[in-house]
């Protein structure tokens, strides 16, 4: 029996990658999001909003003491506000790293708590950005929070030797956030036409395709991991 714990399954990848997984009977899939979108008798929803610090805390993984593999997949994240720094609401810039760092980071430590003393392969898989590595005009919350993410992923790696943590980037993907970057401000994110562009002659994959390059990753942990332990999909 394989269990997974993932973030954000209500759309995009997290809804696929649920979906995926839920063809093999003997995974168990816990899911984590705001809307219940999954109807599965292996699936079990968990109703919270990771800005909610307070309902992190009280979160509670299943227990799985007899699974050959246990994963957690931050999966959920936010554009955030698409304006150049000056000009954001604070409200607006806690709640970015909030869902993208501070989430995963309390998730990570609740993980790492609960299963450390388990003999199942542990897995922790971070759903990386390119934009971690490059700076883009507008996106300055986005940018760090996902290189925030990649840190934390060799930081758990390093501390941890008996996780494997992985921070693998997706690519160009057509979810529901590429639809908000498409209605952005070019005032505010001077790559507006290149990224509308993206859309316009279908350059963008497929959920589901990108889930299914994650699937495998999840079943052979071990062969993405590298030096670095951050890499694409």
């Amino acid at each position: 029996m394989r269990g997974f714990i993932i973030t954000g399954t209500s759309s995009g990848i997290g809804k696929a990658l649920c979906e995926l997984l839920l063809e093999d009977d003997e995974n168990q899939v816990f899911g984590i999001s705001r809307t219940q979108n999954i109807e599965h008798e292996n699936y079990q929803h968990h109703h919270l909003d990771l800005n909610d610090i307070a309902e992190l805390e009280e979160l509670e993984f299943p227990d799985w003491s007899k699974a050959e593999q246990i994963s957690l997949i931050h999966n959920a994240g936010w554009i955030g506000p698409i304006q150049k720094m000056g000009k954001q609401e604070m409200g607006a810039i806690a709640a970015t790293y909030l869902i993208n760092l501070v989430a995963p980071a309390v998730l990570s430590n609740q993980f790492i708590a609960r299963y450390q003393s388990l003999n199942a392969q542990k897995v922790i898989l971070s759903i990386g950005s390119g934009a971690s590595r490059t700076p883009i005009a507008g996106w300055n919350t986005y940018c760090s929070s996902k290189a925030g993410l990649d840190m934390l992923s060799k930081c758990i790696a390093e501390e941890n030797r008996d996780f494997i943590s992985l921070s693998i980037a997706p690519g160009k993907v057509d979810t529901p956030m590429q639809n908000d970057i498409r209605f952005a401000d070019e005032g505010e994110f001077p790559r507006l036409k290149e990224f509308q562009n993206y859309h316009k002659k279908g350059e963008l994959v497929a959920a589901k395709e990108v889930a299914e390059k994650y699937k495998i990753a999840l079943y052979n942990p071990t062969k993405y991991v590298d030096t670095n332990r951050v890499s694409e999909i």
